[in-house]
């Protein structure tokens, strides 16, 4: 009896064997193949004892018509061995194709009592080698798809009941749903081999976002462009895992290099001076003009046409191993540069990942280096404004030895607007000034020099310390509300409204040994004194500059010789690792401690209290006043007589003498005669005549008239106007200074063969 007949099979039976979805179906088992074995030997067993059959076996539809199959049973008639691994190989696969792919194809079960009796397959040479007679098969269904099938042979003929059949396919059943559930566990082993992988490639991916998040913060942080830039090489380095990194900022259209960052892990030690020189040539050019990443392996590197071999320095280089290297993009889509890695430290090739991860870095990168660089450009522009702005030297004095340090903020705080000046005044007296502008950048270096000149302008006007930082308030005001409405912040002063900006101002007079001091809002100088004890001066406070309606005080102290006046700004003792009263103490010690010259004084000083870069400007100006001689100076009452005009002409030719000054005696006998004669006629008593011989000899005549006489040209017929002019001609220089009552004629004489006084 044949259950299933000819006509039920498929005319193309191997097409149907062929269909992907049951081929994939076949290679799922046999991946599965080690945990399916057992219970395919254990079915084809149980077949064999459950049919009391001689062989039986599981064919399951393999690519080119191949099969896996699996036997027990009785040697077969006509076989070359015994038991079905002793058959041909070619006549098996013969059998079983013969039969299983029937029943694969039609997808149910095959029963044959006797093949003899079955025009199909009695011709068949295979079948009738293996002596084979009876022959039931069912088919294998993972799911509905049929994908092999389990087959038992005899080698009599014999009847089989459709209990057999049955069984049979019961027992087939069985297996596949044992072949199903070893499928589930191992597909549920996949999906969760899967899902942990993609857990630990998204931890990975976390990770690498919150260090390239890490890596942006430092760079940002950076504080100056060459240290963002090797921020920027070292995080490369580590966010892909490379040996090598080196990160290239160019400024020309030939992309050469004009600052390399190298960062190299252990391995290249012996490289780590290396630096790459500014050429602009070689295969990172491609990056730079194209501005878009390259990755290669070592081999496409140096096969590529563009390779630069490293030329004369290859020495130097440390050997490469693959290559990748991303751009860095402008806003503008100008190129800045690139980052450049080789030898992954896996010894892997790079990969898309490291290229994105990169590329990523990158783009925060070239915004903060492209900061950086707008922000260092600013910051050398301001800090040469500042520079010219500022003393390039203290003029010489007789009056006080002074020395200075000036420490500019670092970079990225800007330059400030701090600032300091020694200026000559009349009667061998020097001003000494100490100020600081609100703000940092341009704008306060600018409205620094412009305070430090309209200082120097008001201190050739001699007024008191007090009057000049009234002066200077009201200036301070008219520039804030300038700046204010054009809204531009600092303007005129670096801030807002200019509120902040101090000021010391102080007249030392070596005539007298005192001091004149008045303070707008700025640190008070120390004193030390000549046993080497310091301490701060009392000064009243007094508003900063720009704050208006608040009188300033002049304090007058007395300076003993070998006294040390240290005026400073509030960048010296300031900072962020101590408070303000902690700066004082230590600049106070600092001040005590022994030294040979001003010179290593203010050196030492800067060593202690900065160590590192300021977050302000600092500076510090160390002043030692000298008293003049007494016998250098002479003051003599002039009754308002002009019968005195000859005395005072004969002493002043005697003092002249006295000091060796003899060549110049007719000129300053006729000076002091016509500053004498002026004050007799046109001022009020009581007069006085002060000659001092400093480094020039200096007349003085004081009259207690506010009146202040003007130079003017005379006419031909005048009878006066040629005395003041005169005084002018005959001197190099001659001013009026003014005090709370009465007003001072004064003018210099270059001493004999001293030459003109600097400018």
């Amino acid at each position: 009896m044949t259950e299933l007949r000819r006509a039920d099979i498929p005319p193309n039976p191997a097409a149907v064997l062929r269909d992907p979805a049951r081929l994939a179906a076949v290679d799922a088992v046999r991946a599965v193949d080690g945990l399916s074995e057992g219970a395919f030997a254990r079915s084809v067993g149980l077949a064999v004892r459950l049919l009391d059959a001689d062989m039986a076996l599981i064919s399951l539809v393999g690519t080119d018509r191949q099969f896996v199959r699996g036997g027990t049973g009785t040697a077969v008639r006509g076989g070359t061995g015994t038991g079905v691994q002793g058959q041909g190989q070619g006549e098996q696969e013969r059998l079983d194709w013969g039969f299983c792919s029937e029943v694969v194809a039609s997808g149910r079960p095959l029963v044959i009592d006797d093949v003899q009796d079955d025009s199909a397959h009695r011709a068949d040479p295979a079948v009738a080698a293996t002596g084979m007679r009876a022959y039931l098969g069912v088919p294998l269904l993972l799911g509905e798809l049929p994908i092999g099938a389990l087959c038992v042979l005899d080698t009599r003929p014999r009847l089989w009941h459709p209990e057999q059949e049955r069984a049979l396919e019961q027992l087939g059943a069985s297996v596949m749903s044992e072949v199903r559930l070893r499928l589930d566990a191992a597909e549920r082993g996949r999906l969760y081999e899967q899902a942990a992988a993609a857990a630990a490639a998204e931890r990975r991916r976390s990770r690498q976002l919150q260090d390239l998040a890490r890596a942006g913060m430092r760079i940002n942080a950076a504080p100056s462009l060459d240290c963002a830039l090797q921020t920027v090489t070292e995080e490369a380095r580590a966010l892909v895992g490379a040996h090598q990194s080196v990160t290239s900022m160019t400024t020309n259209l030939r992309w050469a290099q004009a600052i390399n960052a190298v960062s190299l892990s252990d391995k290249y030690a012996g490289y780590r001076f290396f630096d790459a020189p500014p050429v602009g040539e070689g295969i990172y050019v491609l990056v730079c003009r194209d501005n878009r990443p390259m990755r290669m392996t070592q081999d496409q590197l140096e096969a590529h046409a563009a390779w630069r071999g490293f030329g004369s320095y290859a020495a130097e280089h440390p050997p490469m191993r693959g290559w990748l290297a991303v751009p860095l993009i402008a806003s503008d889509s100008r190129n800045l540069g690139l980052i450049q890695l080789s030898d992954k430290e896996d010894g892997g090739d790079f990969t898309a990942d490291d290229e994105a991860i990169l590329v990523q870095l990158a783009q925060l990168a070239s915004a903060s280096i492209e900061k950086a660089a707008a922000l260092e450009s600013q910051y050398e522009i301001a800090r040469t404004l500042q520079s010219s702005l500022l003393p390039q030297q203290l003029p010489e004095h007789s009056a006080v030895s002074a020395a200075y340090r000036y420490l500019p903020a670092a970079p990225r705080a800007g330059v400030g607007g701090d600032w300091f000046d020694v200026i000559e005044l009349s009667g061998a007296r020097v001003a000494l000034v100490v100020g600081d502008v609100v703000g940092h950048g341009i704008h306060a270096a600018a409205a620094m020099g412009r305070l430090r000149t309209a200082v120097r302008t008001l201190a050739d006007v001699d007024p008191t310390p007090e009057e000049l930082l009234t002066r200077l308030d009201d200036l301070v005001n008219r520039l804030s509300a300038e700046s204010g409405a054009a809204d531009d912040a600092g303007l005129a002063l670096g801030g807002a409204d200019g509120i902040g900006t101090t000021c010391l101002y102080a007249v030392y007079d070596p005539v007298a040994g005192r001091c004149a001091l008045a303070c707008a809002g700025h640190p008070v100088p120390v004193v030390v004194a000549p046993d080497g004890s310091a301490g701060f001066l009392d000064l009243p406070a007094g508003p900063p500059l720009g704050v208006g309606g608040v009188p300033f005080e002049t304090v007058e102290v007395e300076v003993e010789e070998g006294s040390l006046l240290a005026f400073y700004t509030d960048g010296l003792i300031e900072s962020r690792q101590r408070d303000l009263d902690a700066g004082l103490e230590e600049l106070r010690q600092a001040l005590t401690e022994p030294c040979e010259s001003l010179e290593t004084l203010c050196d030492d000083v800067l060593k202690s209290l900065l160590p590192e870069p300021p977050a302000d400007d600092a500076a510090l100006l160390l002043v030692r006043p000298h008293g003049l001689d007494k016998a250098r100076v002479a003051t003599w009452d002039i009754a308002a007589d002009p019968a005195e005009v000859a005395r005072i002409r004969a002493r002043t030719a005697r003092l002249l003498e006295e000091w060796g000054l003899e060549e110049i005696c007719f000129v300053t006998e006729l000076v002091v005669s016509e500053l004498v004669t002026n004050a007799i006629r046109y001022g009020q008593p009581p007069i006085q005549l002060r000659l001092i011989h400093d480094r020039t000899v200096i007349c003085e005549v004081s009259d207690a008239s506010g009146t202040a006489p003007h130079l003017r040209r005379a006419r031909i017929f005048d009878e006066g106007g040629r005395g003041l002019l005169l005084v002018a001609q005959l001197t190099q220089r001659w001013g009026t200074r003014h005090a709370r009552q009465g007003k001072t004629i004064w003018c210099e004489q270059v001493l004999p063969e001293a030459g003109p006084l600097p400018g």
